[in-house]
């Protein structure tokens, strides 16, 4: 059934204005710090994922990550995500591997799909995820939920990155059941 509904949004032009990414919405600068982003079809505030660093450039063991909001559709201020938020849309849960400085992490928006926090070097680090069966670098993602009942209710997310070996592009839409 899943092929069904794939094949399905594909011939129905998956890329149309209903499932597409809004390539107007603003992109959070790069810097030494962001992980990746999300964005979603609501608005273009965007959550900002960056890598939390000490004063030497380590990544800080209890909170590697520091989520955020960037309200852009406001004056594009930081604002913290709620307790709601965190715990029900874009947390993180941070694992550090015992034998490296490496990092298991799980994001409250995608738990199915498993995610490593690397630090490259001082001040430096980056989330590695399969995108495709490729090791990728993730990029950002972006989230499609229907907004019209209490709740929204996710229908995809896609994840976009690079590879890790060609640093070609790398994208894979996820359904949500």
């Amino acid at each position: 059934m899943r092929f069904f509904v794939v094949q399905l949004l594909v011939v129905l032009g998956f890329c149309s204005s209903g499932f597409a990414q809004n390539e107007n919405y603003p992109v959070p600068p790069e810097t030494d710090q962001l992980l990746f982003y999300i964005q979603r079809n609501h608005n273009a505030n965007t959550i900002v994922y960056d890598a939390n660093f000490d004063k030497d450039g380590s990544l800080i063991n209890d909170k590697p990550i520091d989520v955020y909001w960037r309200r852009y559709d406001e004056q594009g201020q930081r604002m913290e995500l709620r307790s709601i938020e965190k715990w029900y849309a874009y947390g993180v849960d941070c694992q550090k591997n015992k034998n490296s400085s490496d990092y298991k992490v799980e994001l409250v928006a995608e738990k199915e799909h498993a995610f490593w926090l690397k630090q490259t070097d001082a001040f430096k680090a980056v989330l590695l995820t399969m995108i495709n069966d490729k090791l990728s670098r993730l990029e950002h993602m972006y989230i499609f939920a229907d907004n019209s009942g209490v709740w929204p209710k996710v229908k995809y997310i896609r994840l976009f990155g690079k590879d890790l070996q060609t640093g070609e592009k790398t994208t894979q839409t996820i359904l949500i059941d």
